[in-house]
């Protein structure tokens, strides 16, 4: 079962590598290459953004959820973890691009966001028992961050959450529509 875990385990890695490496070598200066939107020089932040956070605080609040969630996608099956974390890293960074205030934009939340949105809407798309109950698991748990999409804070980017979490729904009903194609009988025509 460990693993299965290893994707999410390193990405979290990742996340306390960069962290260290910004904000305890080089005093935050990598943040410049957060999100910045509908500005050229941001769109490399659409990548690392997910990997850049301002304080420890930031970087603790984000690696619980990200942890969780992104167990479940792994222990669905890691290749689906992997394609939701990548497209989910480049669709809500675009939308945040797109959408944005103009600051810089930094943090997995918008990540977490995208796992909470395709795990909690997956039953929309997908309708089994199983899926019913992982998603309202999902919902149960975390259901509270929704609020996060709300512009409370300006601190907070909403606009990464809200990116995140349209993505997500967006992915589930991609993928659940591409897994439906790939099952369906083809009747010959006589």
């Amino acid at each position: 079962m460990l693993k299965r875990l290893t994707p999410i385990f390193a990405l979290i890695a990742l996340c306390w590598a960069f962290f260290v490496v910004n904000n305890l070598i080089l005093d935050g200066h990598l943040n410049q290459y957060g999100i910045r939107p509908r500005h050229i020089g941001g769109l490399p932040g659409i990548i690392w953004s997910p990997f850049l956070h301002g304080s420890l605080q930031h970087l603790l609040a984000n690696t619980v959820p990200l942890a969780l969630l992104g167990s479940i996608l792994c222990l669905r099956a890691r290749n689906e973890f992997g394609i939701v974390t990548v497209l989910g890293i480049v669709l809500s960074g675009v939308l945040t691009w797109l959408i944005g205030r103009n600051a810089y934009h930094i943090g997995a939340s918008g990540l977490i966001f995208c796992f909470f949105g395709y795990l909690a809407s997956l039953t929309l798309f997908e309708r089994k028992i199983g899926t019913l109950l992982l998603s309202i698991a999902c919902i149960l748990g975390y259901g509270g961050i929704v609020r996060g999409i709300l512009p409370t804070s300006s601190a907070v980017s909403w606009e990464g959450h809200l990116a995140g979490f349209i993505s997500g729904i967006a992915l589930a009903w991609f993928f659940s529509n591409v897994k439906q194609a790939g099952t369906e009988k083809k009747v010959p025509v006589t």
